[in-house]
């Protein structure tokens, strides 16, 4: 199977505190893949590395078949989109600004731009944000608003940092509907996120990440295998050794 995202021995630290740990990932394309880990676990910071916000130590990577190097991050950056954890907006942009935006630097300005960015703010219930500055949204309408953008631009990959993270419950599951079709329009998505309910309905293959490191990768079939007998939330407790509690613990209460 053809690989969307190849990555080997990547290394990062800050101030010489290890945070990923010569961490190896393959992520074949045309999937939903889902990364997990607890706070903590680098989920974010290698999402960081991944489109380009943070630097590495050491290790390589390789995008839809281009090694990421300085020659090559513009030419691989065209066919990678990223939803991020807060979403990055332009402040003072209107929403639509905001899209139309964002679409004009990945050229994706077709004669039927309005009428896709209408239906989508309606299908999230954006629209009346329309003109609305960015800075004025809540949390959960920027989130909605990112992933429109993000969407628009038909990424062959697509990085989504908590994509679920502060939207409601009618919203995600609109979400997990885009995501769906972009699977089947052959785009590959890659998501972190901490709600184990939302990834283990959702993603193809899981892979949990703690201190670091990539502890299992669990693909379709052994996932069907594992959760005969245990629910993803105790598969992944077990990985990550969490403390056991006691039931007189907060007897206080």
């Amino acid at each position: 199977m053809e690989r969307a995202l190849i990555i080997k021995k990547l290394t990062k630290s800050y101030d010489k505190e290890p945070v990923l740990v010569e961490l190896d990932l393959e992520v074949p394309k045309g999937t939903i893949f889902g990364l997990i880990g607890p706070n903590g676990a680098g989920k974010s910071t290698l999402i960081g590395i991944l489109t380009g916000l943070l630097d590495y130590s050491e290790g390589s990577i390789v995008i839809n078949d281009l090694q990421y190097t300085p020659s090559n991050e513009t030419e691989i950056k065209k066919d990678v989109a990223s939803v991020l954890q807060p979403p990055l907006l332009f402040e003072n942009f209107t929403s639509y600004e905001f899209v139309t935006y964002v679409c004009e630097m990945y050229g994706t300005n077709s004669r039927d731009l309005n009428d896709k960015i209408k239906s989508l703010f309606s299908y999230f219930e954006i629209t009346e944000f329309t003109h609305v500055k960015t800075k004025q949204l809540s949390s959960g309408s920027r989130k909605k608003l990112a992933f429109c953008a993000a969407i628009l631009t038909q990424p062959k990959l697509l990085f989504l940092d908590e994509p679920f993270e502060s939207v409601d419950v009618i919203s995600i599951g609109r979400m997990k509907n885009v995501l769906r079709k972009l699977k089947e329009n052959g785009s590959t998505i890659f998501i972190t996120s901490h709600i184990l309910e939302v990834v283990e309905n959702l993603c193809d293959d899981i892979a949990i990440l703690h201190k670091g490191k990539i502890l299992a990768y669990l693909d379709s079939e052994s996932r069907k295998e594992l959760e005969k007998n245990s629910s993803l939330n105790e598969i992944f407790e077990e990985y990550v050794e969490v403390r056991p509690t006691h039931p007189d613990e907060l007897n206080w209460l």
